[in-house]
This record gives C-alpha cells, sequence and structure tokens, in this order.
C-alpha cells in the first residue's frame, strides 16, 4: 500500500511537470496595443530564399506557396478566419466599408488559377466573385497564359475592383500586364477601367476624395534616337542620352479610368516616385513599399516603406536595414498596421508603427509563416461617391497591328500642362531653358503581341 501511493504521488508530480512543461514552452502572447481593432490578414508559407515575399511584384504576385486567411482580434488573440471553406492559398483580404463582407483572392489547388472571393464578416457564406473566363483567346489565336485575379479593394457603391491578367497583353518586359477591372460583388457587370502597358495593380481608394488609387509600372524600353529612321531604339548605344526608368509609381483616377494623375511621389528625382501597395492618409500622406530593384522584378530584394509627406515630398523611408516592411494599412487613429521582418531574413509578422517610423509594437508572428496583407475588420468611413457606375466589358484584346488601330475608332487625348512651362500640376519642378517654338511630338503606339517573343512592337501614329 506504501509503495502504491508513492507511485501515484510520483505520477502526480510528473504529471504536474508535464502541465508546467508545456506552459512554459506554449508561446505568450504579447499584451493588445490600445486601439488596435480586429484584423484579418493572411498567412503564407515563404517563398525559396531570395525570391521575394509572395504576393509583391511581377515575378511573386501568382505565386501559390500555400496559405489561409487569419484573424486578429482585438485582444491579441489569433485563430482561423474561414469556415466551411477550403483554399490552397489566399491573399489581398479587403473589407467593405459596412464592415459586413470580406473580399479576398484565393486558389483552391497549387495549378489553378488566382480568382477574387467574398464571406461575410464571421468568415461564412463563402462566394465566388469572378470565374475563370470561358474564352481567354487573343486576336492572334494564341491561348496567352493561366488568368489571375489579384489585389480586390471595395469601392463606395459595393463594386469590388482588382488587378487581373484577363486582357491578352504582355508588358514591355516580357510578362504578363496587369490592368484593373470593376464588378458588382455578385459577378455581374464586368468591365475594364485600364489599359496600362505593363501593369496595374493593388487597388486602394483615396479615403477623401473616392478617386481609385492603384501602382502602375512606368517603364519604356523603346528610346529616343537621332539616328535611327524610325526615331526609336532598342539599343542604349544608338539611343539619346536619358534617364532610364522602371519602377512602379502610384496613381489617382476615377473610378471609370479617366483622368489619370500621380498619386504623389517627388517628380523632380524620378527613383523617388517609388510606392507599391500604396495608402493615402487622411493629411493627403502617400505610403508606399520602395525596394532595392525598383522594378520589383525578378525579386525586390530589401523591402521598406516611403512616406511622402502631404503626398508630395522628399520621402521619408524606414526602417533601417537589414529590417523589412511591406503590405501598409491605415488605422483610425493614424497609425500603420504593417508586416515587419525586424532580421531581414523574410520572415514577416504583423505590427503597428506610427506614420514617422516610431512607436513600433508586435502583434502577431506565427512560427513558420509569413504574416501579411492585413485589413481592419470593422466599419469605417465611405469616401464620396464618384461618376456613373462602368458597365459592360470593354475590348477584350488590344490592338496588334496598325490597321487594328486606324479601324477601331479610338481616340487619344494628350494634355501638354506642365511639359513645356511650370503649370500647377502635380508639383512645381524647375524652369527648364527656352525651348524653340517649332518643337514638334511623335505619337507612337507600343502594341501588344501577345503571341510574339518580343511581346510588342512599336508603330507611328
Amino acid at each position: 500500500m506504501k509503495s502504491a501511493g508513492r507511485r501515484r504521488a510520483r505520477a502526480g508530480v510528473a504529471a504536474m511537470g508535464l502541465v508546467l512543461f508545456l506552459a512554459a514552452a506554449a508561446p505568450s502572447r504579447p499584451p493588445a496595443p490600445a486601439g488596435v481593432p480586429d484584423l484579418v490578414f493572411v498567412s503564407r508559407r515563404p517563398l525559396p530564399r531570395g525570391a521575394g515575399v509572395p504576393g509583391l511584384g511581377p515575378d511573386q504576385r501568382a505565386a501559390a506557396p500555400g496559405g489561409r486567411l487569419m484573424l486578429r482580434r482585438a485582444d491579441g488573440r489569433v485563430a482561423p478566419f474561414l469556415h466551411g471553406a477550403s483554399f490552397f492559398d489566399v491573399s489581398d483580404p479587403a473589407v467593405s466599408y459596412d464592415g459586413r463582407r470580406v473580399a479576398f483572392a484565393a486558389v483552391t489547388r497549387p495549378d489553378s488559377g488566382w480568382r477574387i472571393w467574398s464571406c461575410d464578416a464571421g468568415g461564412r457564406d463563402v462566394r465566388a466573385v469572378t470565374r475563370t473566363p470561358a474564352a481567354a483567346v487573343a486576336r492572334s489565336g494564341v491561348m496567352p497564359r493561366r488568368v489571375h485575379d489579384l489585389d480586390p479593394c471595395w469601392l463606395p457603391d459595393g463594386r469590388i475592383c482588382f488587378a487581373s491578367t484577363r486582357y491578352p497583353a504582355r508588358g514591355e518586359s516580357g510578362r504578363d500586364a496587369t490592368n484593373l477591372y470593376i464588378v458588382h460583388a455578385d459577378g455581374r457587370g464586368l468591365a475594364r477601367i485600364t489599359g496600362e502597358r505593363n501593369g496595374a495593380e493593388e487597388p486602394a481608394v483615396d479615403p477623401a476624395t473616392g478617386r481609385l488609387l492603384f501602382a502602375r509600372w512606368w517603364t519604356n524600353r523603346h528610346r529616343p534616337s537621332d539616328v535611327d529612321a524610325g526615331g526609336l531604339t532598342l539599343d542604349p548605344a544608338r539611343a539619346l542620352p536619358g534617364e532610364r526608368v522602371g519602377l512602379w509609381q502610384a496613381l489617382t483616377m476615377e473610378p471609370d479610368g479617366d483622368h489619370p494623375r500621380l498619386a504623389g511621389g517627388y517628380p523632380i528625382e524620378r527613383a523617388e516616385l517609388m510606392a507599391y501597395q500604396p495608402v493615402l492618409l487622411d493629411d493627403h500622406s502617400l505610403v508606399g513599399v520602395n525596394a532595392d530593384t525598383l522594378s520589383l522584378s525578378p525579386h525586390p530584394g530589401r523591402v521598406r516603406l516611403a512616406v511622402y509627406p502631404g503626398g508630395f515630398a522628399r520621402p521619408h523611408e524606414f526602417p533601417e536595414a537589414p529590417a523589412q516592411m511591406c503590405s501598409p494599412v491605415s488605422l483610425p487613429d493614424g497609425r500603420l498596421v504593417v508586416s515587419y521582418d525586424p532580421a531581414g531574413r523574410g520572415d514577416f509578422g504583423l505590427a503597428v508603427v506610427d506614420a514617422g517610423g516610431g512607436g513600433l509594437v508586435p502583434l502577431a508572428d506565427l512560427r513558420g509563416t509569413l504574416e501579411l496583407d492585413a485589413a481592419v475588420l470593422a466599419p469605417r468611413a465611405t469616401p464620396p461617391l464618384r461618376g456613373a457606375p462602368v458597365e459592360g466589358m470593354a475590348r477584350d484584346a488590344p490592338a496588334t497591328d496598325r490597321g487594328e488601330v486606324e479601324h477601331s475608332g479610338a481616340t487619344i487625348r494628350f494634355d501638354c500642362l506642365n511639359v513645356f512651362a511650370n503649370a500647377p500640376v502635380d508639383v512645381p519642378i524647375p524652369d527648364a531653358p527656352a525651348i524653340a517654338r517649332d518643337v514638334r511630338i511623335r505619337f507612337f503606339a507600343s502594341l501588344a503581341r501577345p503571341g510574339s517573343a518580343a511581346g510588342d512592337t512599336v508603330v507611328l501614329l
């Protein structure tokens, strides 16, 4: 009896020791910082080392390493968000202005195309918003590639804007070009609103004006030449001296795609226009992602935030190397929720930071995954409604030769506002030397050829 009692006592002590060990090994939840509401975000597996961040840039935007939607409660608790739905990977959750629906991009299998989905604020009632096009064939007869729908955001009228490679255009880099589309939340009324040559993605809405905000890949591989008969060349040795540009800049435009203009930056130094994943704050400051490789291709290198105070000013960048930041989203109090990699090794967790880069507090960092694309899961003020809604599908294939351009009936509008004079457009620039009165401008069309190796050609209009 005595030995049996000792065995029971030892077993009890052993069990207590196991419980204490497990309690000590479990990660402790840091105190929840004040003023951070519920957040929905994605937890994704990393890409191979050195390949960049999944979802960030033209080479990584459609990567599908695997992931899931997560919820971080205001008290710091973290749990899976979706109920009754299974996806192989997810990205870019966006919350409607009334806080009732969440749109996101997802793939059902590793080899699937990305599509836009939505669910309610509890992670239920999952519905498909976009579907695989019935026929994604260019006029050349070439099936361009697997089509991807990405980066959804809600518009003030309840529709969804997203980036897609549905328009069969290959950018000057040889990669599929993204363009912006608008669709009703039930999938009706799909309409393309941009025809960007190289890429338009990461849409958002300016909270002050209701204009669409997005990132545009600004580059041109064709350079002016005074020795080539056509006036353009791809050979740097035959080109006129000039700055080579290839970066992502932030633009705003009307929801129907009209009147695009710079959202911010420092135009005097073109490299200081970089702003991927752009966000406009209440004080009109522009926040975006900058990177070692301004084109983000083939991989971005180290990424950080660039803040342009008031919109047009020299940027303030943070954090200091080797740390990284991306995926900014603004909170009602002016702070930012960001994805933060303190050691610069590619392991991102969520953190909150003020717009000057100070006051950083970690929010969530799950083991072995990247925490990205946070969105505030709460109602917020609805921006102004602008213009009549766009309905119906625009031209579904780009022109591939001059004849198609001439017979399409399409027109162009060139607004020469501050090219030769310092007009109050965007930001004042230093006055240039006087230019001869007989200056002439040639207009070229960079036509897409999805079936060709080069992807495009140039014709003089």
